[in-house]
């Protein structure tokens, strides 16, 4: 066997192609971890969009630009919908909209901005 025959092949097509794949993968990543918070625990997602309005209601200059999702969970055989917002740039910044948030009475944790769009 020739040495020519033993080199794998590479052309500029398939560097391309593996060089997006790359990307398109680090940018799923990098979206499935996107900083946001939770604001609660509601028993339907119905509620969960009540919650919403409400929010968007009562405090509109704190949820101007925010986008709203629920992420469903089994909590000791019940199933709860938990509301997200969200995304922030980095988790230093979802802290701090905790902290307001707080103050005006709402429950607020850091989390992953994830789940269904409302």
């Amino acid at each position: 066997m020739s040495q020519e025959q033993s080199q794998p092949v590479y052309n500029e097509q398939l560097v391309q192609q593996s060089s997006m794949q790359s990307q398109s993968s680090a940018v799923e990543v990098h979206k499935a971890a996107e900083s946001g918070v939770q604001l609660g625990l509601y028993l339907t997602p119905n509620k969960v969009a009540h919650r919403v309005l409400e929010l968007k209601r009562d405090y509109p200059d704190i949820m101007h630009g925010l986008d709203f999702r629920f992420k469903q969970r089994d909590q000791k055989g019940v199933t709860l919908y938990g509301l997200r917002a969200g995304p922030f740039a980095n988790y230093t910044q979802a802290t701090a909209f905790c902290k307001i948030v707080k103050k005006v009475g709402q429950t607020c944790v850091t989390a992953h901005f994830v789940g269904q769009m409302l």
